[in-house]
């Protein structure tokens, strides 16, 4: 593509508007003007031809991937090679996608022959993967009369993580961490079983192993220490109730967190996502090859216009989980068929796992008197409204707490916090 440059718009008012004047105004000159006009004419056809084969000695290259984090400033690398014999003014511009804002439009720059590299700077809004696919550059023809426009096709794709790098996850590593050497107090006595000893007095009743006494003739006594490797699980919702504004990020952004924080205390680590059906699910383990194996499934997670299917999801943790674990789920429960489905069927679960379930406290969830008084009779039942659907929900959690099951209503803005800390409170406790 090929746009006039100021210099043939001043060529074109100088020289050729003034002739085409004259040709009109004394037909003795018109042979002359005429020609003047055609060699202007020619003059800036040839520097047209010029002008594009000098653009097409120039190319853009992007690498395959760039990995970037959400909300954060990151560059991403820009090749231009210049195959020209001298050096060109090249003014670069790239084709970002929606969801990455460039700090600038387009940047000029002097290249040599050879390749030039620079750094575009943009800031990431989106979670996800963002194909990046046309590179513009434009030049000038050699006498300026055109700026000789082409874009270049480029296989890139901007891969977008979620943050992780906020005052939270450090305020909460900074509390976790064992500063100064000072031991935590832990509550109970272990339950993973270690040894067998003689009773002594003193010793609890429920400690006994009847079979053992019974077959050495003397008490005997259980000796238990507490559980160092633990399993924990994000299992979470990805169907169309955490499709409202900023729930399923939360989602995201907590249980990340979670392992992160998981693999601190020396725990292994699971996923599972699920909406009509389980979607993924990784095994335990730990390691900082497996948070970047759980990072990579959970990255690009998008919510479905679906219902959630509790029972699919429940019967194949039940299958796959072999020993007790700590199950955190990341799901909305709003709707009333949903939450009668999952306090119903968590049953399978609870028994064996210790079951945490965190829920959006979104402004549907909001009490009657909280906040500015009413001003209409709309919003008085509005707040009538909103009160019904908290009652219902905290009779979903007197339900489950009978269950042995922990709900929990929780701010997406501090989710990631309040996540980490019941996580942290339950292995103070020993209650895994």
């Amino acid at each position: 593509m090929m746009t006039p440059a100021s210099r043939l718009l001043i060529l074109a008012t100088a020289v050729a508007l003034p002739a085409s004047a004259i040709a009109g105004a004394a037909p003795a000159l018109f042979v002359p003007a005429a020609g003047v006009i055609a060699a202007c004419a020619i003059l800036a056809a040839a520097d047209a031809i010029l002008g594009a084969r000098r653009a097409a000695r120039i190319d853009a290259h992007l690498p395959d991937m760039v990995r970037l984090t959400k909300d954060v400033s990151t560059t991403v690398p820009l090749t231009v090679e210049n195959r020209f014999p001298g050096k060109l003014r090249i003014r670069v511009a790239i084709g970002m996608p929606g969801g990455v804002i460039p700090e600038r439009l387009a940047e000029e720059i002097e290249s040599a022959p050879g390749t030039c590299r620079l750094g575009w700077q943009c800031t990431p809004r989106i979670r996800g993967d963002h194909p990046l696919r046309e590179v513009y550059l434009e030049t000038a023809s050699p006498l300026g009369l055109w700026a000789v426009r082409v874009c270049r096709p480029v296989l890139a794709n901007l891969r977008v993580y979620p943050n992780l790098r906020d005052s939270a996850t450090a305020t909460l590593f900074l509390r976790s961490a064992d500063l100064g050497g000072r031991t935590r107090p832990r509550l109970g006595k272990g339950r993973e079983f270690d040894n067998l000893r003689h009773y002594v007095s003193g010793d609890n009743y429920e400690d006994i192993d009847w079979k053992a006494t019974a077959r050495r003739g003397f008490p005997v006594v259980k000796l238990y220490q507490v559980q160092h490797a633990q399993e924990v699980y994000a299992i979470v919702d990805s169907s169309r109730l955490s499709a409202r504004e900023g729930i399923l990020e939360s989602y995201v952004g907590a249980a990340l967190q979670l392992a992160l924080v998981a693999e601190r205390q020396g725990d292994r680590f699971g996923l599972a996502t699920f909406s009509n059906h389980t979607q993924r699910f990784l095994r335990a383990r730990s390691g900082l090859g497996h948070f970047r194996l759980c990072r990579e499934t959970i990255y690009n997670l998008k919510a479905e216009r679906v219902s959630p299917d509790f029972d699919e999801v429940f019967g194949t943790l039940q299958l796959n989980l072999r020993r007790r674990a700590l199950l955190v789920f990341f799901t909305s429960l709003d709707d009333a068929l949903l939450a009668e489905t999952f306090a119903r069927q968590i049953s399978l679960l609870s028994r064996r796992h210790l079951v945490l379930v965190n829920v959006t406290e979104s402004a549907d969830l909001r009490p009657l008197f909280a906040g500015d008084p009413p001003d209409t009779l709309e919003d008085v039942y509005g707040g009538l409204t909103r009160q019904m659907l908290r009652n219902r929900m905290r009779e979903l959690q007197l339900a489950l707490e009978n269950k042995g099951v922990k709900l929990s209503l929780v701010d997406s803005a501090r989710m990631k916090f309040q996540v980490a800390s019941q996580y942290l409170d339950v292995k103070r406790r020993q209650a895994l």
